[in-house]
């Protein structure tokens, strides 16, 4: 391929990311749940659970000689540590499912296009058809995804995940789709659905819960009952662990139908919103917050009817930052250059450093480097990606947390 991959180690809990304009990254912490839809016309429900092999009437096609998808099990996601249960736990799969493991198959310089492809399926009495999986794919070193519908002519592509779409730092995505295929599949007797997979020597696709159907009900009614309660000042962050913590929840609203699923905004401005995640909960912690801070956030309540219309832009003012008022001396124990760093960041002070600790905004710990191991007060962190981290240093019985920032 004509470069050196080096196996990065994701992290989850429950979280996706995004950089918003003029602010620092933050992160959604998403407490996830199974999601139960009330289920309409049912034409294609696949949960992959009959054994670690290709479903009856699916087909495994290899398009370049490159590999094909395998059946795996146990909910581990590769590159997300070990032993965890990411799979299961935060993109809500259950059971077996396919996965087109492409760093599996190694640097054997072969492109993969392969296409895991549903039996057909009549559409012919629907006129509101939505496809629902879920999924987590890391898109890095060239990994590509494709979601295709059949329309009874060709293949029509409705969704793609690539290094554009599913961009740096992260280059990954998880969790419960919702695509409205109406256009593509109303009225089509023998439509398909088909999952594609591009790359060569990448990361990963791995999905599962392919559902094709016609909804009932209708879209919810707005979320109501704030927390941050709109116009709120003095809004504590909690950093306990060094994470710039806001919890966020709000109710589902009392009339209408339920909603299965709330998308997330904030920013700085309300015409400034970015979507930030998805989640089934009525609750959310959000990291990275500033103090002194105005905010911006919206909550839309969705189910497979659609999302809800006219909900409410709420704003808040964290409090001011109370180490202002701690005196300087302690405040200075330490300081690090250069800030933004590449490779080595340097720890100034007079004490002898124990321990340091670099902390994601996840509250993971990614990086330990113990006494023995620190040469001249200098830590390398050329390992990790690119974004914001916690230095958590402790020398002689003392300790601070400063923010660096990686480039």
């Amino acid at each position: 391929m004509g470069f050196v991959k080096i196996n990065n180690t994701f992290g989850v809990n429950f979280f996706l990311k995004l950089k918003l304009t003029n602010m620092k990254k933050i992160t959604l912490f998403l407490f996830l749940l199974s999601i139960s839809f009330s289920f309409g016309q049912v034409v294609l429900d696949e949960n992959f659970n009959a054994g670690l092999s290709t479903p009856t009437g699916w087909s495994n096609t290899d398009l370049a000689a490159g590999g094909v998808w395998t059946f795996e099990t146990g909910g581990e996601a590769p590159f997300f540590g070990a032993a965890n249960d990411v799979l299961y736990s935060a993109a809500g799969f259950s059971g077996s499912y396919p996965m087109f493991n492409s760093d599996a198959y190694g640097n054997d310089s072969a492109p993969e296009n392969a296409a895991l492809i549903s039996p057909a399926f009549d559409c012919s009495a629907l006129t509101v058809i939505k496809l629902t999986f879920n999924h987590l794919i890391l898109t890095e070193y060239g990994g590509e995804g494709y979601v295709e519908v059949y329309n009874g002519t060709s293949w029509v592509q409705v969704a793609v995940y690539d290094e554009t779409t599913v961009p740096a730092p992260d280059y990954f995505t998880l969790g419960a789709v919702t695509i409205d295929v109406s256009a593509e599949l109303a009225g089509v007797t023998n439509a398909q659905v088909r999952f594609r997979w591009v790359g060569d020597w990448s990361y990963y696709w791995t999905l599962d819960n392919v559902m094709v159907q016609q909804p009932t009900g209708s879209v919810p009614n707005p979320a109501i009952t704030p927390t941050p309660a709109d116009g709120a000042v003095d809004v504590v962050i909690d950093n306990s662990a060094s994470n710039f913590l806001v919890a966020f929840d709000w109710e589902p609203a009392t009339t209408g139908d339920a909603a299965t699923s709330y998308d997330i905004y904030l920013g700085d401005a309300a015409n400034n919103l970015n979507l930030l995640g998805n989640t089934p909960n009525d609750m959310v912690n959000i990291t990275g917050m500033d103090y002194s801070t105005e905010y911006f956030w919206q909550v839309i309540a969705k189910n497979l009817a659609g999302e809800a219309v006219g909900s409410s832009i709420w704003s808040f003012t964290t409090e001011v930052d109370p180490a202002l008022s701690v005196d300087t001396k302690t405040l200075e124990l330490f300081s690090v250059y250069p800030n933004p760093v590449n490779n080595n960041v340097t720890i100034k002070t007079t004490l002898n450093i124990n321990t340091v600790e670099v902390i994601n905004q996840l509250g993971q710990r990614v990086l330990q480097v113990n006494e023995a191991n620190i040469i001249n007060n200098t830590i390398n962190v050329s390992t990790l990606s690119n974004g914001i981290y916690f230095m958590n240093i402790s020398a002689e019985g003392k300790k601070q947390t400063i923010k660096i920032v990686k480039e």
